[in-house]
This record gives structure tokens, C-alpha cells and sequence, in this order.
């Protein structure tokens, strides 16, 4: 019930939409600065995808050459760094709402869902099958 208080506005613009519309979309300044925070320049990214996690709202994740960063993964304002050779397994499955992106790592499982299509082809291209 609290994440439907929460997250209720953008939940029901992905079911209206179909999808999340904010998929394709820019990052919002808090996001920019918090890559910029990790010394990132969002321009010069391998690959940039903007969904939502389940019980969490909206996240992104962001490849670099030795990295994926995780924006919002395990919390609103939360910045978690994977190491590129500890990404296991990477997929990406269509599903009513947009495309859901799954890793497993040598630390866990993690996944976000409402993601446009060709940023997850993108994504998971660049990542061990």
C-alpha cells in the first residue's frame, strides 16, 4: 500500500501508457550529478537504461568499460558500482510494461523492469549471456 502511495503517479502512467514513458528519456539532474559524483560523464556512457524496480520507483544503470553503475537500485538516492567481470549472466525479456532486464553477479541477482527496448538490447549486448 505505501509503495502505491509513493510511486502511485508514475505506476499509473505506465499502465496507461502501456509502458514507461520516462524510458527513453533524458536523466533527471539528480541522476547526472550523482554519475557525476562517480566521476562519470553521462555523454560518453557504453550504454544508459532508465526503468523501475520493483518496491524501489525509478533507477538507472549506466556501463562503463570496467563498470556497471546502479542509480537507485536498493534505494531512492542510492549509487551501487558492479565490476564489469562480476556480471555473470545478462537478459532481457518483452513484457507488457516495457522490457525487464535481469544480471546475476558473483554478489546477487538484480533486476528493473519498464526499460525501453533498444537501450536493454543496448545494455545487454555488451554484457556475458
Amino acid at each position: 500500500m505505501l509503495n502505491s502511495l509513493v510511486h502511485g503517479d508514475a505506476l499509473f502512467e505506465i499502465l496507461i501508457e502501456s509502458g514507461n514513458p520516462y524510458a527513453d528519456g533524458p536523466l533527471t539532474e539528480g541522476e547526472t550529478s550523482r554519475l557525476q559524483a562517480e566521476g562519470l560523464d553521462p555523454a560518453t556512457l557504453q550504454a544508459l537504461v532508465i526503468g523501475r524496480v520493483v518496491m524501489g520507483g525509478r533507477a538507472v544503470w549506466a556501463l562503463t568499460p570496467s563498470h556497471l553503475i546502479l542509480l537507485g537500485q536498493t534505494d531512492r538516492r542510492s549509487v551501487d558500482r558492479i565490476e564489469r567481470a562480476a556480471i555473470t549472466h545478462a537478459e532481457r525479456e518483452k513484457g507488457r510494461y516495457g522490457d525487464t532486464v535481469r544480471l546475476k553477479t558473483t554478489g546477487g541477482s538484480w533486476s528493473m523492469y519498464g526499460v525501453d527496448a533498444a537501450r536493454a538490447q543496448r545494455l545487454v549486448q555488451q554484457l556475458p549471456a
